[in-house]
This record gives structure tokens, sequence and C-alpha cells, in this order.
């Protein structure tokens, strides 16, 4: 075991504490945190970091589907879901581009997620500000919601970056906790399995064989209890406050990775 193995473990542990709901935002660090310790690991590489997460992201989702198995929205799940193959279908195409131009690919890629993240909190911020003076609660058209899937397709096929992106989505729509919980986790169990095929047939899981990932399985289960645990004793108004806050605070922090990578090439 070595510092950097360590880092690894603390990215699969938060994969677990993310999927049961609890501050959705600390998403966005796993696949960095991931990749910069595979780095510093021999005979690995930061390449691995999205093949050997990707079947632990798997386990989180069908923990989470199970824990709140009784308590999901098909119809939101239904308007992300032309959006989201699409945005599927062009992250998997450009998966094929982005490995022969990795340092761009991993600064374009953080520009767009930090950038993101910091509008769609902004967004809502603005939004809760009109909702306290009798604006109605959110209420997506098919149209935004397919342009969500797309982003979030997209996002989560090239860097497992979509959580923030769906869960900014759904906050403002005023869903009970359970049911934000349970939507999300059917609906990244839908994404990450679609998106197996493009890793298969772009050469990632030749890379690293997704069995090597399930010794990491018993990490996801013990941060999904604790996710869970700290989830039943939280509010609702301050379960949504740290999604907002840790969404932000990390979407500036991966927009200046984006910046200095783009001008340090």
């Amino acid at each position: 075991m070595t510092p950097w193995w360590a880092l690894v473990g603390l990215a699969i542990f938060l994969i677990g504490v993310t999927k049961s709901g609890f501050g959705s935002g600390a998403g966005l660090m796993i696949v960095p945190m991931t990749a910069i310790a595979l780095r510093h690991v021999s005979g690995f590489g930061g390449e691995m970091a999205l093949p050997l997460l990707l079947p632990l992201l798997l386990v989180g989702d069908v923990i989470a589907i199970w824990q709140y198995r009784r308590e999901f929205s098909i119809p939101i799940i239904l308007r992300l879901g032309p959006g989201t193959i699409l945005g599927v279908v062009l992250g998997t195409l450009l998966l094929g581009w982005f490995a022969s131009k990795k340092e761009l690919a991993e600064a374009l890629i953080n520009l767009e997620i930090g950038a993101e993240s910091v509008f769609l909190v902004s967004l809502n911020w603005y939004r809760e500000w009109r909702a306290r003076h009798g604006v109605p609660a959110y209420r997506p058209s098919v149209l935004k919601s397919a342009a969500v899937g797309a982003f979030a397709g997209t996002s989560s096929t090239l860097a497992h970056a979509a959580g923030p992106i769906i869960a900014l989505h759904l906050l403002p729509q005023r869903l009970e906790r359970g049911v934000f919980v349970g939507t999300c986790a059917l609906y990244f169990c839908l994404v990450n399995t679609a998106k197996l095929p493009g890793y298969y047939a772009s050469g990632l899981f030749g890379q690293l064989s997704p069995l090597y990932a399930l010794r990491f399985v018993p990490l996801v289960l013990l941060g999904a209890v604790f996710g869970f645990w700290v989830n039943r004793r939280i509010r609702d108004g301050v379960f949504t406050k740290m999604v907002y806050a840790i969404t932000f605070a990390l979407g500036w922090y991966i927009l200046y990775r984006g910046w200095e990578g783009l001008v340090h090439r």
C-alpha cells in the first residue's frame, strides 16, 4: 500500500458516498483523484482511471437502486433519455480522438465540467431566489431535459462526471429527497450500462480488465453505508445547500485545472 493507492481508495469510497445521494458535487473529484494517483503507480497510468471506475460506478448504482427501490421518477428519466443516448454516442466517438490527444482532452474536459458546474449552481441559486418571491418550482420542458441529457451523456462517457449535471437538473424541481436519489441511481445505472460497449470498442477495457476492479467493491459498499447513514441525519434544506456548495467549489477547482492544462501545454 502506497499513498497513491490510498488516494485511489478514497476516490472509490466517494463513489459509494455520492451514489447514496450525499455530497453529489464531490463526484467531480473522483476521476481526477484516481487519474493523478494512477500516474504514480508502476504499471498503471492516468488513462486507466476510466476503465477502473466504470464497473465500480455500476456497483454503486445497483446499491443505490436497492436502497431507494420504491422512490424514483420514470417520467424524468424518459425525458432525459433521448438526449442521453445522443450524448453517450457522441462521447463514445470522441473517446478515440481523445486517446491520441490526452493532455488537450483532459484540459478541455475539465474546462467544460468546471464551467458547467459553476454556471448551473449559479443558475439554481437564482432560481431559489425567485422561488422565495413566489415563483413556482422549476419544471423543465422536454427540449431542456433532452439538452441536459445530451450534456450528461457526453460528460459521463468521457469523464464519469455527469453527477452534478443531473443533480442540478433535479434539485430545482423540489423532489422529495428519496425520489431525487432514487432517480439519479436508476438514471446512472442505465447510462453506465450503455457506456460498456463503447469502452470495449475503444480498447479501454483492454488496458485494464473490469475484473480487476472487483477487488475494490468493499470500499464502494463502505462508502454507500456511510452516505446512507449521513443522509438520514441531515435535513433536506441542509442536504440541498451542501450539494450546491460542494459542486460550486469543486467546479471552480476543475475549471482552474483545465485552464492550467491549456496554458502549460
